[in-house]
């Protein structure tokens, strides 16, 4: 491994940290909300994968999103998940087509965004798009 690759491990790892753990601190405040329970279930289950987990993870209104740079503007190539206020996952892609399927567990959310991965994902890297 590299400098580069090492400085890339480490913000992404970073921000794997800091997204549990700010969604776990949500939780604790506020207590066991479906939104909170679903979007630290996503980030959990996503950071146990090692494909996911080499990419910087971000959220936006609970959503989970995966890029592959780590500053904005993201460079989002994988599809999204959305806990539902039913505990449901909806994963979706930023396409006019848009969603990709509705499932019943983060594991399954997780499972449709890895096999909605393009085969030449860029793993993340440090800086913006143009840059990376």
């Amino acid at each position: 491994m590299n400098v580069n690759e090492e400085t890339r491990a480490a913000v992404v790892e970073a921000q794997w940290i800091d997204r549990r753990r700010v969604w776990a601190d949500s939780l604790e405040r506020r207590g066991p909300t479906v939104p909170c329970l679903g979007t630290l279930a996503v980030l959990e289950t996503a950071h146990a994968d090692p494909l996911l987990r080499q990419l910087y993870p971000y959220t936006s209104h609970g959503h989970v999103h995966f890029s592959s740079t780590t500053r904005f503007p993201y460079e989002v190539a994988v599809p999204f998940v959305i806990p539902l206020p039913d505990g449901r996952f909806r994963v979706m892609r930023r396409d006019p087509s848009g969603q990709i399927g509705e499932v019943a567990t983060a594991g399954e959310a997780v499972a449709l965004v890895v096999a909605h991965v393009p085969p030449r994902l860029r793993l993340a890297a440090t800086g913006l798009p143009m840059e990376a």
